[in-house]
């Protein structure tokens, strides 16, 4: 006999979708927390390092099922797991340096999922699993994964509920526009929608206009809950720490902080154009740039020739450390996040409020909703794509200090909306579940 409720979350565990995946951890960890059972099912690529103890994984099928445009049975499952005995970090470093590789496994998924026939094979391995592990709510990263969770309901022998969630799906629109399957998987997508109990989750209210606008999906579907963050209050490290990472970093001197994937949708370029600007009008400043990329290294490469052609010396780096990411934001003037996509939320800009770091976002877009709430803002926006009004904006956010003091001040405050505890009772809320408390005796351990 099954508890009720039991949760699997399915995700996409590749680079590009690294966001995803943090949000989707952070609710599976904060349903555990609160005593739920709850299963992790992964697909290409995963992040077991995020997830709790105690919460179950399984590999629904690696990466090298999608390396033809035919799902393969045979690099899947034979080739897959003997792949992944190399290091992740390794694998990941291959993956990168050849270039278009992740794009191409994306497109070959989603032409698969949405062909005639769609995946019947890992259709039946997720109902198998569902039912070995008595799952009876399955949380779907990507509405674009809505039909494969309907075609293994229909296999029948286990019942199971299935939530969809959009916030990366207009990507996966576009790799069923380059693999020719445009119209199934606008078709598919509404009938997911249609066949689940509940309407859609969406990250932002922006977020549903854009589907309803690009992808032609009712209103009524689809339901904002914000992402959540982790918003607890951390003791500023040491600038030494900073000055580590990054020789030659100087406390006196405002630190303009880009933190996030380093893939060409970010307008990073942009930045480098406005500082530039402000380098020409004396703004003291320092940059600093630096974060994971999930398409190889092409772009950070354009990014380091672009200073260099710029006469701007910055500082760039790659991932980091939880605990570097949070002496950042702790010594950082202001967070820039100048992508030129239409993002359906933004975590960074979550987390650098959370801090008490005011922001710098563009006026198109879910994260625009993340800067505010009523009259309070943590942050300035700018025009999407104009570099000179990037630049206008962040010298207001250097020069006038009253404006930094207030902005700062009401960061945290607006960032409360987006806590973990928010994300996770509105999900449980949007699918009639009663909300628990944490369990007796465990402390909330939320992603980072």
């Amino acid at each position: 006999m099954c508890d009720f409720p039991r949760f699997a979350v399915l995700t996409i565990g590749s680079g590009g979708f690294l966001g995803s995946t943090v949000r989707d951890i952070t609710l599976a960890n904060a349903l555990h927390q609160r005593g739920y059972a709850v299963s992790v099912y992964w697909m290409l690529e995963t992040s077991g390092e995020l997830v709790d103890d105690g919460i179950g994984q399984r590999m629904l099928c690696h990466g090298s099922r999608y390396h033809f445009r035919r799902p393969s049975l045979l690099l899947d499952r034979g080739l897959g797991p003997l792949l992944f005995l190399v290091p992740k970090a390794r694998r990941v470093a291959t993956v990168q340096r050849s270039a278009g590789y992740v794009h191409r496994l994306l497109e070959h998924l989603i032409g698969a999922q949405f062909g005639p026939r769609g995946e019947p094979d890992l259709a039946r391995r997720l109902a198998r699993y569902l039912k070995r592990d008595c799952i009876t709510h399955l949380l779907l990263s990507f509405a674009s994964l809505g039909p494969l969770a309907l075609q293994a309901r229909r296999h029948g022998g286990h019942a199971f509920d299935y939530l969809v969630t959009f916030q990366g799906d207009e990507q996966f629109a576009q790799y069923a526009r380059t693999a020719g399957v445009f119209p199934a998987f606008r078709d598919g997508v509404n009938t997911a929608l249609r066949a689940s109990r509940w309407p859609a989750v969406a990250v932002s209210s922006d977020y549903v206009d854009r589907l309803v606008e690009e992808l032609s999906l009712p209103r009524a579907a689809m339901q904002v809950v914000y992402n959540g963050v982790d918003l607890a209050a951390t003791a500023a490290a040491p600038f030494a720490m900073l000055q580590q990472a990054f020789p030659g970093l100087r406390e006196e001197v405002p630190i303009v902080l880009y933190l996030g994937r380093q893939d060409v949708e970010k307008g990073i370029d942009l930045l480098l154009y406005a500082v530039r600007l402000l380098a020409a009008r004396q703004v003291p400043l320092q940059l600093v740039v630096c974060g994971s990329t999930a398409l190889g290294q092409g772009y950070r490469n354009v990014l380091a020739a672009m200073g260099t052609h710029l006469g701007l010396q910055f500082h760039h780096g790659g991932a980091v450390s939880h605990a570097l990411r949070q002496a950042l934001y702790a010594h950082s003037h202001c967070v820039v996040y100048p992508s030129i996509n239409r993002e359906p939320f933004g975590l960074v800009v979550a987390e650098a409020m959370g801090q008490g770091t005011p922001v710098l976002v563009p006026d198109y877009g879910g994260v625009g909703e993340v800067i505010r709430d009523r009259k309070k803002a943590g942050g300035l926006t700018f025009r999407t794509w104009d570099s000179g009004d990037l630049a206008r904006q962040l010298e207001r956010l250097l020069s006038d200090r009253v404006l930094h003091a207030t902005l700062a001040r009401d960061a945290r405050s607006v960032a409360q909306r987006f806590s973990v505890d928010a994300m996770t009772q509105g999900v449980l809320a949007h699918m009639q579940l009663a909300a628990r408390p944490l369990a007796p005796g465990r402390e909330a351990l939320h992603v980072t």
